[in-house]
């Protein structure tokens, strides 16, 4: 409670305060203002980018554009709180064209830093400068400059030591810096970027209307060579981009850009009919690579929605859903393999994709989905017909009958403790292992299981020294993302002692020589990939226990068996047999259940018997 010698009467805030406040919402840290800087360029026409980074962006981020910058009068207008050249009026709002429209993003950022703007426009013989610290000008004149404009934004936050102490460290924050570039320059192919990093380009990229080459530049040739061509309309959308087959996928959905009108959006129902066109293609723990373009009406969107403008809302959500669905599918199955890549699923390349027999009605694959459609105001596209029919099978194919009796289903408890006694019964559905016990019937879940003995094998070896490992034959070379590649450097030698042996190879290349005993027939360039985008989205500094341990554990899993992989008698039975030697509590690294039982009691109830069935 708030005691009445604390509260003060209400007034305006100072200009400097508010001007803070919302550079709190619209600078977040430094990639923030790369992104602003960046999208304002675009905005103004710039065909070339440069950018120039010092120190993580904490000492300098500097947008050079060859745009149709500005005069005088409207350079210092520009810094003024929600000024600018792109809203006139309220109604401008429903249809906005341009990336920047809240005229916040210069005067937050003027506001944490030290800024200095030069900008000319064509018509005027010389240009115009204005230099800003913490939101105070100290300097405003004439310059010699060319056509366009320049912005530099330095010692980022000088003003306000409580925000730069929460920044990450250069690393972190320069693989920020990294990844919204990366969305800028895959949003906008025909525009040339350039960026440096202390005076050293990592990145020059010539416009170009070839949408591969600029993949290959940022994501790595790999992932470009797995990607078809997409080039679709259903309804009020038009789908363009590139999408990977299904035989190139990673652990996160790290690599999936969806673009609207040119806006990079993180947006669930976008997100969430991605999901939808790839599901049957790729197992439950896989993520898609696909950078995606929807371009529909402006009027149909509504951008106003975050400061960062990176969430939109949409009209017709259903609608845009069920045709994002429906368009990336007959792409995916329509649209030849990239240079020199197998067919895209597999087998004859003439024989029909099973894509193009795939509804385009939404069905839901996890608990949050679109909200329920209104009367569309344009009909999708029909549906594309399917090549062939498959048979019913009612046993798979219709819902489970309801029970004729009332009463909930017996709640399934894990099993902590030792198993003991354990009679090998067969398994399940490539999931499980059943097993008979004295007091009921026991399931173990083959990966949780596998995973947790394999856990604490590599944590036994850590213990004693380090992780025991195998040569590979032939290094396997990965043409890794800027972004990957910092990740690398920077955890290489943690997964040297883990057993995964990582080395530079050149460039972004980095070779994998060793994989762990434990993980020997694992896929190395996917495990390499997998481990990097795991852990570097743990957020974890990596001189930690902690990394150690979460990297343990994603190592174990995916040194483990999988899930729907057959099993021989044997392996069943020394499965069961060192499970049941587990000390509790029975569960993978992860905290799933490894044992569930079901007594003989619960088995009773479910047969509707009146007492448990005598041995």
């Amino acid at each position: 409670m708030v005691e009445q010698s604390q509260i003060r009467p209400v007034r305006l805030l100072p200009d400097e305060v508010a001007n803070q406040i919302a550079a709190g919402e619209v600078v977040e840290r430094p990639a923030s203002v790369l992104k602003e800087l960046v999208e304002n360029a675009l905005d103004a026409g710039a065909r070339r980018v440069q950018i120039d980074v010092e120190a993580a962006g904490r000492g300098l981020i500097r947008v050079a554009d060859d745009g149709h910058g500005m005069s005088a009068d409207d350079l210092l207008l520009a810094v003024e709180r929600h000024a600018t050249s792109k809203l006139g009026q309220a109604d401008d709002l429903i249809g906005v064209r341009t990336l920047g429209f809240r005229g916040e993003a210069l005067p937050s950022i003027a506001s944490v830093s030290r800024l200095r703007i030069t900008t000319r426009q064509a018509a005027d013989e010389v240009g115009a400068l204005l230099v800003i610290e913490g939101g105070v000008i100290r300097q405003s004149g004439q310059i010699g400059c060319r056509v366009g404009s320049t912005v530099e934004a330095r010692d980022l936050f000088f003003n306000i030591p409580a925000r730069r102490k929460f920044l990450r460290g250069q690393i972190t924050e320069a693989g920020h810096l990294s990844a919204a570039l990366t969305r800028l320059a895959l949003g906008w192919p025909g525009v040339a970027f350039r960026y440096a990093v202390g005076g050293k380009a990592l990145h020059d990229l010539p416009a170009t209307d070839d949408l591969t080459g600029r993949v290959a530049g940022l994501l790595g040739r790999e992932a470009a060579a797995h990607m078809v061509g997409l080039d679709q309309r259903v309804g009020p959308i038009r789908l363009w981009g590139l999408a990977a087959t299904p035989a190139h996928s990673r652990s996160a959905a790290d690599q999936v850009f969806v673009f609207v009108n040119g806006r990079f959006v993180r947006d669930k129902i976008l997100l969430h009919a991605v999901g939808q066109a790839y599901h049957g293609l790729l197992p439950a723990e896989r993520r898609p690579v696909a950078v995606l373009h929807l371009e529909l009406d402006p009027e149909l969107v509504d951008v106003n929605v975050h400061p960062a403008k990176i969430e939109v809302r949409f009209r017709q959500q259903r609608e845009v859903h069920d045709a994002l669905v429906l368009a990336l599918r007959r792409g995916l199955a329509q649209a030849a393999p990239a240079r020199g890549v197998a067919p895209a699923f597999g087998g004859d390349a003439s024989a029909p994709a099973p894509l193009a027999v795939e509804k385009a009605a939404w069905t839901p694959a996890s608990q949050e989905a679109p909200p329920p459609a209104s009367t569309p105001a344009w009909s999708p596209a029909p549906r594309v017909p399917p090549a062939e029919t498959p048979p019913r099978r009612p046993w798979l194919d219709d819902p489970p009958a309801p029970q004729p009796w009332a009463g909930p289903a017996p709640r399934l408890e894990p099993l902590f403790g030792p198993a003991g006694e354990l009679s090998l019964i067969g398994q399940l559905h490539g999931l499980y292992i059943l097993c008979s016990a004295p007091d009921g019937l026991v399931i173990i879940d083959q990966h949780a299981a596998h995973e947790r003995l394999t856990f604490e094998r590599l944590k036994g070896q850590l213990a004693r020294g380090a992780v025991a490992s195998q040569g590979l034959l032939a290094p396997v070379v990965l043409e890794l993302s800027p972004q990957e590649a910092a990740w690398a450097a920077l955890q290489a030698p943690i997964w040297a002692r883990l057993g995964l042996e990582i080395a530079p190879f050149g460039g972004n290349a980095w070779a994998v020589r060793s994989l762990p005993a434990l993980a020997a027939g694992a896929d190395p360039g996917r495990l390499a990939r997998d481990m990097l985008s795991t852990m570097s989205a743990s957020g974890m500094p990596v001189d930690t226990p902690e990394f150690l341990e979460a990297a343990l554990i994603s190592l174990a899993c995916h040194g483990s068996i999988r899930q729907g992989q057959q099993l021989s008698r044997p392996e069943m039975d020394e499965l069961v047999r060192a499970c049941a030697q587990l000390p509790p509590p029975v569960t993978c690294p992860h905290g799933r259940p490894v044992f569930l039982s079901l007594g003989r009691r619960e088995l009773a109830r479910c047969f509707k018997r009146g007492s448990e069935p005598r041995s």
